[in-house]
């Protein structure tokens, strides 16, 4: 049984930002609002990465206050649907109320980047339990290899006796506008990015200990590419 210790707000977002500028190798968002820098803060980064071009954006790492974040990300690439889309979610436990968040990533361009930024209440590792995992690869959820315009994986959530445990999602779906549904995580966001590429992202709080949980998305339109990634923490 979880053991609530008190109604303080487990997740909220303290900083969103955007990049529209055609980039290779990284992105930097400086000055970002950290919150309030609180006792066992971990801050989350829903990182996303769009390519008009068939271009693999692989996040590769990220800072996060100048700390190393721990994480990873999900993407895919054409050449046939056009397009290349990634989606990464990076924590670290920085200190101070505002800094830069840096991601790098694979030397191909990329056209667009965007961040959600969350400040996670008392997680004893900002390093994740588990990533999710797909038909379409290794980690993750991913449009290969059959271009879907839904697809779900499964995540394992650890046990946390105290607060239960946390789960942030986020996709990235490159040269098509459609909206995205999350599933198995509560969605906090879903919009278009540059104009040509749709992103979304999500978390679930205070769960219990569960093994296989269903994540992924939903959408209206297949033959997409199209890259998720999920990760659980306590």
């Amino acid at each position: 049984m979880l053991v609530f210790i008190d109604d303080r707000p487990v997740i909220h977002l303290v900083a969103q930002a955007t990049d529209t500028t055609d980039r290779t190798g990284s992105y930097t968002f400086s000055g970002l609002n950290f919150g309030d820098d609180f006792s066992n803060r971990t801050l989350v980064a829903l990182i996303h990465l769009v390519a008009s071009g068939n271009n693999r954006i692989d996040q590769g790492s990220c800072t996060i206050g100048g700390v190393g974040a721990a994480g990873g990300d999900s993407g895919d690439a054409g050449p046939s649907p056009v397009g290349g889309a990634g989606a990464g979610v990076w924590a670290a436990k920085p200190s101070g109320t505002s800094g830069n968040v840096t991601v790098n990533f694979s030397t191909a361009s990329a056209s667009a980047c965007a961040i959600y930024l969350y400040a996670v209440t008392d997680l004893a590792s900002a390093t994740p339990f588990a990533e999710s995992f797909g038909s379409g690869g290794g980690g993750g959820i991913t449009s290969d290899p059959t271009f879907p315009a839904s697809m779900n994986g499964t995540l394992n959530v650890p046990s946390d006796a105290v607060h239960g445990a946390v789960i942030f999602g986020a996709a990235s779906r490159a040269n098509n506008t459609s909206a995205i549904t999350l599933v198995g995580m509560t969605q906090q966001y879903d919009t278009t990015l540059d104009g040509s590429h749709r992103i979304a992202g999500g978390y679930a709080f205070r769960l219990p200990q569960e093994t296989n949980r269903t994540v992924g998305l939903s959408t209206g339109a297949g033959n997409v590419i199209f890259g998720m990634e999920a990760r659980s923490f306590s």
